[in-house]
């Protein structure tokens, strides 16, 4: 855990105490919660695991937009999942660095292993599927800020002389 701690921090020596004891705390809980919500604001977007199972219906990982809050999180889980019983519980987590960065991450490692520690077939191929869509995101995220679109505005802008 201090491994994904140091990760989630961004490995800062000069990291503020309570962010760490409260990203600690947080990685914990996100270790055995039924659903996990990574916020990555820098894409606008959020790395949602659905860690409930049935015979036939695998844990799930996925990339969405965020909701604005915890209880409709949840709510949105449990509607796409109706067969399951509810969710009552999730582990948020907030990621301001790179997507490369929490590709690295303790965070992302614990993700990852509880997908294959489901026993199911496929999971590698869907965390692999949610990480190249993250990519994505952060690519067109990067392109809009060069560029000064959506939430982005350039310091100069190209004259036509």
């Amino acid at each position: 855990m201090a491994r994904a701690l140091q990760m989630a921090s961004g490995g800062s020596e000069m990291a503020d105490y309570d962010y760490d004891r409260e990203m600690a705390e947080a990685i914990e809980h996100a270790e055995t919660a039924e659903v996990v919500c990574v916020i990555l604001p820098q894409i606008n977007q959020c790395l949602v695991y659905d860690g409930r199972s049935a015979a036939n219906d695998p844990p799930r990982i996925s990339v969405s937009p965020p909701l604005g809050s915890g209880e409709r999180r949840l709510r949105h889980v449990n509607r796409a999942r109706p067969n399951m019983p509810n969710a009552r519980e999730l582990a948020v987590l907030p990621w301001v660095n790179s997507i490369r960065s929490f590709e690295e991450s303790g965070v992302w490692e614990m993700l990852r292993g509880r997908m294959r520690a489901s026993g199911f077939k496929g999971t590698e191929a869907q965390c692999g599927e949610a990480m190249d869509e993250m990519r994505q995101w952060e690519r067109r995220s990067n392109v809009a800020m060069i560029r000064g679109q959506g939430p982005y505005h350039t310091l100069w802008s190209r004259n036509g002389s």
